[in-house]
């Protein structure tokens, strides 16, 4: 499982769910429709430490570039 929590100036969502490829992509949209929709924005992350290794595959592509472009993320596992 993972709870992400998507924070605008104006707003703020959040997304539980399990770790997949589909609900990480629906993070991914809403991550990026939100930085077009509202400009910088800070990205909260906890991820369940059984789940890490599967959210690091599946976000791979996007993340890392999402953090090179200036957005801030916080990522919490779970011990």
């Amino acid at each position: 499982m993972f709870h992400a929590r998507i924070c605008t100036t104006h707003d703020a969502f959040h997304l539980i769910a399990e770790v997949n490829p589909y609900n990480l992509q629906t993070l991914q949209h809403h991550v990026r429709q939100s930085i077009r929709e509202d400009g910088p924005l800070k990205l909260s992350l906890q991820v369940d430490a059984s789940d890490q290794r599967a959210f690091v595959r599946y976000t791979a592509r996007w993340l890392p570039g999402l953090i090179a472009a200036g957005t801030q993320v916080e990522m919490d596992a779970d011990l």
